[in-house]
């Protein structure tokens, strides 16, 4: 992702959580980097547990915490100096905060001064993976703001699309997760493709599969005009983003995996695209966060 100069600017912190040095990686540079596109400063947030983490690699010995403390004090130093020469690099206002405790709350402590929250699922070790372990998922569950989720998966220096991808079903947290992106572009200077996506339709009792018939086409139309209702009060606010609305047939997850090979974001509602009402995180943003080769975004309508 190239660095560039923008006219408007995040007032507020882009705030990412990490395990240590070299753990999280992808989330700090992606975060960092962001960071300069957006005018704005960094937080890195860095939780530890050294007596959870003894108690499950070593029977909760004394001398096993003592171990981990030493451990997590030399990660923390060298977590500092890649922030320091990340922000140098950068031109970025950055700090780290290290605290004692569970790395979710740690996160959420910092929801409402964050303009967004970024977290990986990185980790490689055992400390790091029960550090880890469902920090991805608690925090985009439960956050009032943005969270973007940084899979293994994503190789961030081929985000270079110019594009931002954005799942719209109608719901009210995909029409929250429309704002979010257009809000992104505006800051990035990207595209915004707004997809709706169906798989089995049932018209006149038959599953629809003929591309050409015109009950084919009036579905696509519907779909299509879903997703311009939505967008209709959003381009008048951001009306320098060009949007471009796409209708595409296929299995949600798969189909929004591959057409994020070209978007350098993909933009979800927590708990849009069938998901059932009351659940924290719907199946679908939790498939996206796992597997999609592009950062996620995922905004919940409250």
């Amino acid at each position: 992702m190239e660095v560039v100069t923008v006219t408007r600017r995040l007032t507020s912190p882009i705030v990412v959580g990490v395990a240590g040095a070299g753990q999280g990686d992808r989330a700090l540079l992606w975060a960092a980097r962001t960071a300069a596109r957006t005018g704005t400063s960094l937080v890195v947030v860095h939780a530890s547990e050294p007596e959870a983490v003894a108690a499950r690699m070593a029977g909760a010995e004394i001398m096993a915490v003592s171990v981990v403390l030493e451990a997590e004090e030399e990660m923390l130093r060298e977590l500092q100096e890649r922030v320091a020469t990340l922000a140098q690099e950068l031109e970025i206002s950055a700090r780290v905060d290290a605290v004692r405790g569970s790395p979710v709350s740690a996160l959420l402590a910092h929801q409402d001064e964050a303009a967004v929250i970024v977290v990986g699922t990185d980790a490689k070790g055992a400390i790091e993976e029960f550090i880890l372990g469902s920090t991805s998922l608690g925090v985009a569950a439960h956050a009032q703001c943005p969270v973007v989720v940084i899979n293994p998966g994503v190789d961030l220096d081929a985000l270079e699309h110019g594009r931002i991808g954005v799942a719209v079903d109608g719901s009210a947290d995909s029409r929250r997760a429309v704002r979010a992106a257009m809000a992104l572009a505006e800051l990035t200077g990207a595209r915004v493709t707004a997809v709706n996506t169906w798989y089995l339709e049932i018209v006149n009792g038959f599953v629809l599969t003929e591309p050409g018939s015109r009950e084919w086409a009036q579905l696509e139309a519907d779909r299509r005009a879903l997703v311009e209702e939505v967008l209709a009060p959003v381009r008048d606010t951001y009306p320098g983003v060009e949007v471009d609305v796409e209708v595409a047939r296929g299995p949600v997850v798969m189909t929004l995996r591959d057409l994020a090979e070209q978007w350098d974001v993909l933009v979800v509602g927590s708990r849009g695209l069938g998901g059932l009402r009351g659940r924290l995180l719907g199946s679908v943003s939790q498939r996206m966060m796992r597997t999609a080769p592009c950062p996620v975004l995922v905004v919940r309508a409250g």
